[in-house]
């Protein structure tokens, strides 16, 4: 083309290949229940000639939060590692983001929340504003890769396959589309610049409800 050659690009006449979807798999309540489950107290190991036991495990105040502030809000890893104490409005139940493009956004999260997060604020030893809201022994940020292994290890403790952080954002999307949410406030909660991604999660959505209707149908229920 430069050399004026040819007229025409003939790649641009050659269709792009399309990405595979990955099967969206939100984790379910009893998933959820069974991680905060263990999240204070090891597996039970046996030692010889002693009864069964566990022991507790460090951060659980730390891992609790992220687990409810991943849950409620649907932050991705990389948003939530670069939260600082400021970012994190307790009293009005809201955090801000700083998401991709640098583009900032604010999403209300539920008082639950709001209080495992105070519980874990009153006990860290340093938390000026400025402060990373979650951090390693050493007060470093925690990475993406850290948080990944940090859900993961308490997946394995409570025999949950498949754990990821990512899962934790579809299924905050997908329950707020099941509990009547507009899908249009998921758009901008997520941050994405498109409907694209939220039109899967509300096909998921839609046939949450043609099974339930299935299930509580008057007219198929009452065989009229």
């Amino acid at each position: 083309m430069k050399e004026e050659l040819v007229q025409e690009h003939i790649l641009h006449k050659v269709d792009h290949p399309k990405p595979k979807k990955k099967d969206i798999r939100p984790y379910s309540h009893s998933e959820v229940k069974a991680m905060l489950d263990v999240i204070s107290h090891s597996k039970l190991y046996s030692r010889p000639g002693k009864r069964e036991c566990s022991h507790s495990l460090p951060h659980v105040d730390r891992n609790k939060s992220i687990l409810f502030l991943l849950l409620d809000t649907g932050i991705r890893a990389s948003e939530l590692g670069n939260l600082r104490i400021h970012n994190v409005d307790v009293r009005n139940s809201r955090i801000t983001v700083m998401g991709k493009g640098s583009k900032q956004r604010t999403i209300p999260s539920s008082p639950r929340t709001g209080q495992v997060l105070w519980r874990y604020l009153a006990q860290r030893k340093e938390s000026t504003a400025e402060k990373f809201l979650f951090v390693t022994n050493q007060g470093r940020i925690l990475t993406r890769s850290r948080i990944l292994n940090i859900m993961r290890t308490l997946g394995n403790r409570a025999g949950v396959n498949g754990v990821n952080v990512h899962r934790f954002r579809h299924t905050f999307a997908i329950n707020y589309l099941r509990n009547g949410g507009d899908p249009y406030t998921l758009q901008i909660m997520l941050g994405h610049s498109t409907m694209e991604m939220v039109k899967r999660y509300l096909s998921i959505a839609q046939a949450d409800h043609d099974k339930n209707h299935k299930l509580a149908s008057p007219v198929d229920n009452w065989r009229l």
